[in-house]
């Protein structure tokens, strides 16, 4: 009687895009050699220009390629002190955690709420789980729409505030902008929980999904040729040959 929504575009089951964010994280922390680091690094860059954030995968780049010239060229750089070893920190920072939130990123704009949770009712997790992760997934782009709301108020009465002018008067934006934000907020936690128990997350029988969550083939090739290909870039830049 009902049909399944199934997803557009180049989508991936949000159980592989998991696998991916703790295989990218994981070997991202070890120190093999700068090759592999960028190799790893570029799995986030793919998946960006799979799910069209062409802007977001140009931006994640050029940091992380920064950070990468950084830490080869750190013995080089000859700055203050202070301010070297501030420079240089915070490239090798940059080039050990952004790939992990930058997959994060991935996850949260290309997944929807009602996917990650069936997914992770497929992986037999538990409910109390699955409401904190309802409301987390939600809490994000609510804030978003708060925030357009309450610009657009401000707008209708009179009132713009710019990056300028909120320099030049930063109580006003802070009355204006951000206190609302922050009243909004207090709240929309609560609203978003109670949004899910309205939906019977909390209840222990089995639920029922329109989503259509499932390995597909092209699960499989991705997973596949990520492990191909970082394995082959380990041995390659190491000289370690099987």
């Amino acid at each position: 009687m009902f049909e399944h929504i199934k997803p557009k575009k180049f989508h991936l089951d949000p159980r592989t895009k998991l696998l991916l964010i703790v295989i990218i994280a994981t070997l991202e922390l070890m120190d093999v050699n700068i090759y592999f680091t960028i190799a790893v690094g570029l799995i986030p860059f793919l998946l960006f220009i799979s799910n069209r954030q062409f802007l977001g995968s140009i931006k994640y780049l050029v940091l992380f390629l920064l950070a990468a010239f950084i830490h080869v060229h750190r013995v080089e750089v000859q700055l203050n002190m202070v301010l070297n070893m501030f420079v240089v920190l915070l490239g090798a920072l940059i080039l050990k955690l952004s790939p992990a939130f930058a997959c994060a990123d991935y996850i949260i704009k290309s997944t929807g709420v009602s996917e990650m949770i069936s997914a992770f009712t497929k992986m037999k997790v538990g409910r109390k789980f699955l409401i904190p992760l309802s409301v987390m997934f939600r809490f994000a782009p609510t804030i978003s729409q708060e925030r357009h709301a309450i610009h657009d108020a401000a707008a209708m009465r009179g009132i713009i505030i710019t990056r300028k002018k909120f320099w030049e008067n930063p109580l006003q934006a802070i009355e204006y902008r951000l206190v609302p934000l922050m009243i909004s907020i207090a709240n929309i936690g609560e609203d978003l929980s109670a949004a899910a128990l309205s939906r019977g997350l909390d209840n222990p029988v089995k639920h029922t999904t329109y989503t259509d969550v499932r390995f597909t083939r092209r699960d499989y090739i991705v997973a596949a040729s990520t492990v191909l290909f970082l394995t082959s870039v380990y041995f390659v830049s190491t000289g370690r040959w099987i």
